[in-house]
């Protein structure tokens, strides 16, 4: 009897191990689970940027930064902080989506550490030191609209320098890096887990510019009621647009011009037409 009694303790520690086993696992490669870059050639990102109206942006010392629109209004620059993958130039889409709703601007592309041919490592500190040096480097404040996880990224560099900008635009965002893992993994402890935790009320709590919010409908990655968490604890003018049906690569387009030319009405106090 007592070795019958035992087998289900002995399948309770290979369970209880075998779990441990999981945490350590996902903790050891958590950021390779979140960053997922495309690296490539300078010559390789010049050629890119060539072929979609980009310049190398480089700082007053002529270390790179990233990249820079031909065109635009450098008296209105607007710094785009993009997601977690491929790397700063596929974001031309965006650039050309704000072009046809009427953002006249110049556009800045920062390079996060790892990403295209930027040296260095993507983590927490390493992207918000990326922007905070972009910010910094531009000759007056920004629009800064982040995507996904560079919602996060925004939202640090806002509490960082927020006389540096002039409005946010976060595109798909989510209230926290723990939050939005723990919808993905319900069955691990991330909050003792998660070295990124990209805390965007925490970081926001004091961020008095205004803030446009585009969440999707149907986004699985960043669910919608993440972005609304966060819009609701946001304590400066704030609007927040729920496209239909679309999904978290599929709201910036989805979204319509005339949609687009509110949003930026709101956040940049200009009037497009």
């Amino acid at each position: 009897m007592s070795s019958l009694l035992a087998v289900p303790g002995r399948l309770l520690l290979v369970c209880v191990l075998a779990y441990l086993g999981i945490c350590l696992y996902v903790f050891l490669r958590q950021r390779s689970m979140l960053y997922h870059p495309e690296v490539l050639p300078e010559g390789a990102m010049r050629e890119i940027a060539r072929a979609s109206g980009f310049s190398r942006w480089n700082d007053a010392s002529g270390n790179p930064l990233g990249w820079a629109t031909d065109a635009g209004d450098p008296g209105n620059p607007v710094l785009i902080l993009h997601g977690n993958a491929g790397h700063a130039l596929n974001r031309a889409s965006l650039v050309a989506k704000l072009r046809e709703a009427g953002v006249t601007s110049k556009v800045y592309l920062t390079d996060y550490p790892g990403y295209g041919s930027a040296p260095g490592h993507p983590d927490q500190a390493s992207l918000t030191a990326t922007a905070v040096a972009a910010l910094g480097a531009l000759p007056h404040p920004a629009i800064v609209v982040g995507e996904s996880l560079g919602t996060g990224v925004a939202a640090q560099a806002a509490a960082r320098l927020p006389e540096k900008i002039r409005g946010l635009v976060l595109i798909t965002p989510f209230d926290s890096m723990t939050s939005a893992a723990a919808r993905h993994y319900p069955w691990l402890p991330v909050s003792a887990l998660l070295l990124d935790r990209f805390d965007s009320v925490k970081a926001l709590a004091q961020f008095t510019g205004p803030v446009a919010i585009l969440a999707a409908a149907n986004d699985e990655t960043t669910p919608p009621a993440l972005g609304k968490r966060l819009f609701d604890s946001l304590p400066g003018p704030k609007k927040l647009w729920i496209v239909p049906h679309a999904d978290h690569n599929s709201a910036v387009f989805d979204l319509p011009d005339s949609e687009w030319r509110e949003l930026w009405n709101f956040v940049s106090g200009q009037r497009l037409q």
